[in-house]
């Protein structure tokens, strides 16, 4: 089957989506990325999730060097953000269709019985070590992730892993906000007593740790029991953790991220590559013409994807210009 073209945004294929935005599938290797038209972002609210992906991906932008382990930006609009299409979409699904759980109400998950099939260890170390290098490359930006969990990484056609979704990036230093165990871990004592702290190489590892966990386990930490909010504070506050004992290595890394051993990103990046290093196979990356890509998704919006307005604004300045005659005109014969 061929690729579904469509004259407009909303005609394409819907491939995701949540409480801010929607995302379209527009050319066989780009999405679109719009704001919800339930929740457009005012100018002002800097702490919209679409106004900080804009900022993290013009910050990226603006650096000479890539990073192929996080999703490519080609074009940014007030309202719409044109990335790489992953074909293999986000890793959740591989893990929960390899679960066994009891039946959940209204569209959730019930609790776990079991793990029917693990993941292979080397795709898992393959994916970690690009995790880690794409939260190296975010730090050498000043920023944090903070919203690291398996929705939020895709696979490309050859399985390589790409970080995506900076709704909630921030500059280093900020409070946490927005997450909560066990991707976060509350602090129960001093200044910061009743917070999950400042974004730093400590609250990122920490949740590195808990999705390498996802990976290496197939569920999340304590999927299997059913826990109130003030026990899950009181377990990661308190650094009860469940039980490592699958693979020694990814293990290992698990329990150091958990115990914030790793001062900045970058030396987790290190570590893990060393570790890891004689369980991967070489990965395949695909390249990718940034330029060209760009030069496609403003020709998208010339042909009107996007609406009138926002086409006429991408055509050259004389049919800009022989516009506005026309319609000046049109206006004084009315």
């Amino acid at each position: 089957m061929g690729f579904h073209y469509a004259d407009t945004l909303e005609q394409h294929n819907w491939v995701g989506g949540g409480l801010d935005a929607y995302i379209y599938h527009v050319t066989p290797t780009i999405v679109v990325k719009t704001v919800r038209p339930d929740r457009t972002p005012d100018e002002k609210a800097e702490g919209h999730p679409f106004l900080k992906e804009i900022a993290f991906f013009k910050r990226l932008n603006e650096g000479q060097d890539r990073c192929p382990n996080i999703i490519e930006c080609f074009l940014m609009l007030p309202d719409h953000i044109f990335l790489s299409y992953c074909t293999h979409k986000a890793i959740t699904p591989r893990f929960y269709e390899r679960q066994e759980r009891e039946r959940g109400a209204n569209g959730f998950h019930g609790r776990l019985i079991r793990v029917k099939e693990y993941e292979d260890p080397a795709l898992i170390a393959r994916w970690i070590q690009q995790l880690t290098s794409a939260l190296e490359h975010v730090e050498k930006l000043g920023f944090c992730h903070n919203d690291l969990h398996a929705s939020n990484c895709l696979l490309d056609k050859n399985f390589n892993l790409k970080l995506t979704d900076f709704g909630r990036a921030t500059t280093i230093g900020q409070f946490l906000e927005g997450t909560l165990p066990p991707r976060a871990m509350p602090i129960l004592a001093g200044p910061l007593k009743g917070t999950y702290g400042l974004c730093s190489a400590r609250t990122e590892q920490f949740a590195v740790g808990t999705l390498l966990y996802f990976m290496v386990y197939g569920h999340e930490p304590y999927d299997d029991v059913i826990l109130s909010a003030e026990e899950w504070d009181r377990r990661f506050g308190e650094m009860e953790f469940p039980e490592l004992n699958r693979n020694e290595v990814l293990d290992d890394i698990i329990s150091a991220c958990w115990h914030n051993v790793y001062p900045t990103m970058a030396l987790l990046a290190y570590d893990v590559k060393r570790k890891t290093k004689d369980m991967i196979r070489n990965a395949e990356y695909i390249s990718i013409d940034s330029d060209e890509e760009t030069k496609t998704c403003k020709s998208l919006v010339r042909r009107g994807l996007l609406g009138t307005e926002l086409a006429l604004s991408f055509q050259p300045a004389w049919r800009r210009y022989l516009h506005a005659i026309v319609k000046r005109t049109m206006s004084i014969w009315q």
